[in-house]
């Protein structure tokens, strides 16, 4: 009997310590929300803190210009003034010399999201699906002066080939981020006062059909080559000349292994933004509207320097030894008209040449 009161005695008291462990573990436990709503203002900040940064953003843009030409002045003048128009959150990763691939991969990567931007000329769009008419733009002598390109910028028949180009590709096209001069030949041993001494140049040109069609319809030996590997091809004589403008002739630096610049003016050119469509659609409408101001600024801030700079950079060319020659244009205008009656119907849609011509009347 003794025994079995000591036994519920000794169970009693077990019971009294399990029961005094638990309560201490509850309230160690329900002293835990007490603990966090202490410490919620500083988590709340912290919280906050993490929000403000995550709206900043990086975006990618991407293009085949070499590095150090005014093309790469262009596009870091843009993620600089995108920056700053909206409040430091919106950078802009620029990706030179084509480190992202070539021209179609560009776009490429653009219709699958994972490039935003893609800086580029408009002939660079014509190997897209419902692009063939942008070839045109490279016909040479198709625009009579300036006031004349930007005609065409402005017009219908450009806003129909972009629309198509659009919804075809996933694109977004946001206009243009700065004028360029008209394109010229410079060369490295050869002096060119007229077409026929093109004959049998190896004339370094881009990924496009109009270009390489009509250098050899001018008798050259059109050779295609990457932007960023232009210099090395003058260099080592896989090029002899190479077209472009002033300001990107001088700022590639090629005065140091060329003799000669003809300002031929034979191409009208601006660099403009094209965008992945589905990712420019995920911005908020006031990304965009910061997105379309930056373009609209660093225009505006670049176009005024360009004249400056050609006499700027044309100077500097002849102080390297560069002699720019007085070239007969007109050679050039008679032996283009039979490529442009081959290109009708073929390379672009019948009668469109035509159309943009007589934007100039």
């Amino acid at each position: 009997m003794k025994r079995r009161i000591a036994l519920l005695l000794s169970i009693s008291m077990l019971a009294v310590i399990l029961t005094a462990c638990g309560s201490s573990q509850n309230t160690s436990e329900g002293q835990a929300p007490a603990q966090e709503e202490t410490a919620k203002p500083e988590e709340e900040a912290g919280k906050k803190e993490e929000e403000a940064l995550g709206e900043s953003i990086t975006l990618k843009l991407g293009s085949t210009s070499p590095v150090g030409t005014f093309h790469e002045v262009i596009a870091t003048t843009f993620a600089d003034t995108l920056k700053e128009v909206s409040g430091g959150t919106m950078n802009v990763e620029v990706n030179m010399g084509g480190v992202l691939g070539n021209t179609l991969s560009h776009y490429s990567q653009l219709e699958q999201g994972d490039l935003d931007f893609f800086m580029a000329a408009l002939d660079t769009s014509s190997g897209l699906k419902e692009g063939g008419d942008m070839a045109v733009v490279l016909v040479p002598f198709l625009f009579d002066d300036e006031e004349h390109y930007q005609k065409f910028l402005s017009s219908d028949i450009l806003k129909n080939m972009i629309g198509k180009i659009e919804n075809e590709n996933g694109l977004k096209f946001l206009g243009s981020l700065s004028r360029q001069l008209p394109r010229g030949l410079s060369t490295t041993d050869t002096p060119v006062y007229s077409v026929d001494d093109v004959k049998n140049l190896k004339i370094r040109t881009p990924e496009a059909t109009a270009m390489t069609t009509i250098w050899a319809a001018w008798g050259a030996n059109p050779t295609i080559i990457s932007g960023g590997e232009v210099y090395s091809a003058l260099q080592s004589g896989l090029a002899d000349g190479q077209d472009n403008d002033v300001i990107n002739t001088s700022t590639s630096a090629y005065y140091e292994i060329q003799k000669y610049y003809m300002e031929l003016n034979y191409i009208y050119q601006n660099l403009f933004l094209w965008a992945s469509s589905k990712n420019y659609e995920a911005l908020t409408e006031e990304q965009q509207g910061w997105v379309e101001e930056a373009i609209s600024q660093t225009y505006a801030k670049l176009d005024e320097q360009l004249n400056t700079m050609y006499e700027e950079e044309k100077q500097k060319m002849i102080e390297n030894g560069v002699e720019f020659i007085d070239t007969d244009l007109n050679s050039f205008r008679k032996a283009t008209e039979d490529a442009v009656g081959e290109f009708e119907g073929s390379l672009y849609t019948a009668g469109l040449y035509e159309q943009i011509r007589a934007l100039a009347q």
